[in-house]
């Protein structure tokens, strides 16, 4: 049914080479996208000679590490049993502080075909993670991350002019890229941190150089913000897939969330994950979206890239600039926001009632 988009994913977005191997991922958290895993999988044997894929079990949270299986199908057997003999594995599986020139050393010198193009569309996102870490900065890989999609996304926000949306979400970046601070303000909410020494990325949609990641659907201008600098209000309207009953507001002080205000179910889910991971309160990223035919709010792959909002994540950052490690990232987006960014001498009204403004 949608074996044309997918074709034009792999030539278009991924610049898939016949000789280049690939491995597609997802995971069984829903039927729809066992079923995509077909689809995917036809066309990919028309277009490339090394396919590899696995659907493996769905590992509940955003952020997470993907399971030792998918560790050894990417990089072999034998590197990750070195991993093992060391001690390393576990700590990286659950986030734990452990020597990462040591396990990119190990990698290194073990790992077994190690794909070219990595193509994970698994319900819980793979973006920040060491898996996809060690991928892209360590072997070059190019790595796409599709979580919570959904096929007609295949309509609206993948059917969009790329080089338009890749030109604007580079423009966005070296903004942030320049920027020191940052000031949100919309309804709700009332949010400040910093951005020094900060290096904005664009998520472009276009995957052809060694090393380069994001999503699919893609459209955003995004960066990792000092961990301890985040103060004031982020009210939230929508959970990753649907909208809230009512809307809850995260209070950060000190880069922390510190209190929840509100009383929406969602609340309670965010408790029980702050009770298990601390550090999952820290603020990790402000990104712009970029993409002028992403339109659904519920579901925040596609919100966050919708042109003339922002959003703000909290949870792990440091697979992209950021110094914090946790199983768990989520991103939440604010509507026609008013944003200011800034540095020495100068400001800049970057969003003004949900209209950008590079």
């Amino acid at each position: 049914m949608y074996e044309e988009h997918i074709h034009r994913l792999y030539s278009v977005n991924a610049g898939l080479k016949r000789e280049e191997g690939l491995l597609l991922l997802t995971d069984n958290e829903k039927d729809y996208l066992m079923d995509l895993m077909e689809e995917f999988l036809s066309v990919a044997k028309a277009v490339a000679t090394d396919v590899r894929y696995f659907i493996y079990e769905s590992v509940g949270l955003h952020g997470k590490e993907p399971p030792e299986e998918v560790w050894r199908l990417t990089f072999g057997d034998l590197a990750i049993e070195k991993l093992k003999e060391r001690g390393l594995f576990d700590k990286v599986l659950l986030k734990e502080e452990y020597s990462e020139s040591e396990v990119v050393e190990v990698l290194k010198n073990y790992a077994d075909r190690v794909p070219h193009v990595v193509i994970a569309f698994p319900y819980y996102s793979t973006t920040h993670t060491s898996y996809r870490k060690m991928l892209t900065n360590v072997f070059g890989s190019r790595y796409i991350s599709m979580p919570l999609f959904e096929p007609d996304m295949f309509l609206g926000p993948m059917n969009v002019d790329w080089n338009y949306v890749a030109s604007l979400s580079v423009d966005v970046a070296d903004i942030l890229s320049e920027a020191q601070w940052v000031h949100i303000k919309a309804e709700g909410t009332d949010l400040e941190f910093s951005l020094e020494n900060r290096q904005g990325i664009a998520d472009t949609g276009l995957f052809h150089k060694k090393g380069q990641y994001g999503n699919l659907p893609a459209g955003e201008a995004f960066v990792a913000p000092v961990e301890d600098s985040a103060f004031g209000r982020l009210t939230i309207l929508y959970g990753p897939d649907r909208m809230l009953e009512r809307p809850i507001t995260l209070k950060f002080k000190d880069g922390v969330v510190e209190e929840i205000e509100g009383y929406d179910p969602y609340r309670k889910y965010l408790e029980e994950v702050f009770k298990k991971y601390d550090e999952a309160r820290r603020i990790a990223e402000f990104g712009v979206g970029t993409n002028p035919r992403a339109k659904k709010a519920e579901n925040v792959l596609e919100a966050e890239k919708i042109l003339g909002t922002v959003h703000v994540a909290i949870g792990d950052n440091h697979s992209f600039g950021g110094r914090n490690k946790v199983s768990f990232h989520t991103d939440y987006v604010v509507f026609e926001p008013q944003v200011t960014v800034g540095g020495k001498g100068w400001q800049k009204k970057l969003l003004e009632k949900g209209r950008l403004r590079t």
